[in-house]
């Protein structure tokens, strides 16, 4: 992701503050030192660790930097727009998304099943164009979700992230999987049916945020778990009969 961030802006002559996330910097400062061997001017790009509400602020709100590059939530999307406003920055967004992946009757079944695993829960779900919502049409609706569950039952190995063996590691903050576990809970209540996971893994030597990769079927467009994004190894699967209705 850093990379979509630095090389236009670095081909195109500018300099780069780049502001690692909070939740995750050890990835970008292990960069930084790459960036230093590969004889890099000094200033040219510049590595921040900071909290998003302080060293984030502080770039947006600053007078000297004109373009604003943002990958994350989308309240902090809004706040940012805000704080650009100060110098009329350009401003560049991608936030939060509920990404539609469309199954229909004459499909390749074992390569949509494939592909939409991978859609969703790939890096514990935490992908902002996960494909967390599955419309599938209702000739192999069925079909695909028996497909599904059992793909992910195989290939969805929950454990530890450093493993060859794992699939799914933990959510990244106890925040999140305190989320993803009130989605499930929402998830219920409304009526959807449960088809897989729903439940804390506490079998990876008994600590870490993670969940067990859910998934839930009969799922309705009014829902809160078909509207809103959760984040995490969860999808939603609904049926649909025409590329119009989809």
């Amino acid at each position: 992701m850093a990379a979509w961030k630095l090389g236009p802006a670095l081909a195109c002559g500018n300099t780069v503050v780049l502001k690692a996330a909070e939740q995750t910097p050890l990835s970008i400062l292990y960069f930084a030192n790459l960036i230093k061997e590969a004889g890099f001017p000094p200033g040219v790009i510049n590595i921040l660790n900071g909290y998003g509400r302080k060293a984030g602020a502080a770039i947006a709100s600053h007078l000297d930097i004109d373009k604003i590059a943002f990958t994350g939530s989308t309240a902090t999307g809004r706040e940012i727009m805000k704080m650009a406003a100060v110098n009329m920055k350009n401003i560049t967004l991608e936030t939060g998304g509920k990404s539609p992946l469309l199954v229909f009757d004459d499909a390749d079944l074992d390569q949509a099943v494939k592909w939409a695993h991978i859609g969703i829960m790939s890096n514990m779900g935490q992908i902002c164009t996960a494909t967390s919502r599955i419309l599938v049409q209702e000739g192999v609706y069925e079909q695909f979700i028996s497909a599904f569950k059992a793909h992910v039952a195989a290939t969805s190995k929950v454990g530890d992230p450093f493993a060859s063996a794992t699939f799914q590691g933990p959510q990244v903050t106890k925040t999140q999987y305190e989320r993803v576990l009130s989605y499930i809970a929402s998830g219920k209540s409304e009526g959807a049916e449960l088809a897989a996971g729903g439940e804390p893994v506490k079998d990876v030597n008994g600590k870490g945020f993670f969940i067990a990769p859910t998934i839930f079927t009969g799922v309705k467009d009014e829902m809160k778990i078909f509207r809103e994004e959760v984040f995490g190894p969860f999808v939603v699967i609904s049926s649909f009969k025409t590329e119009q209705e989809a």
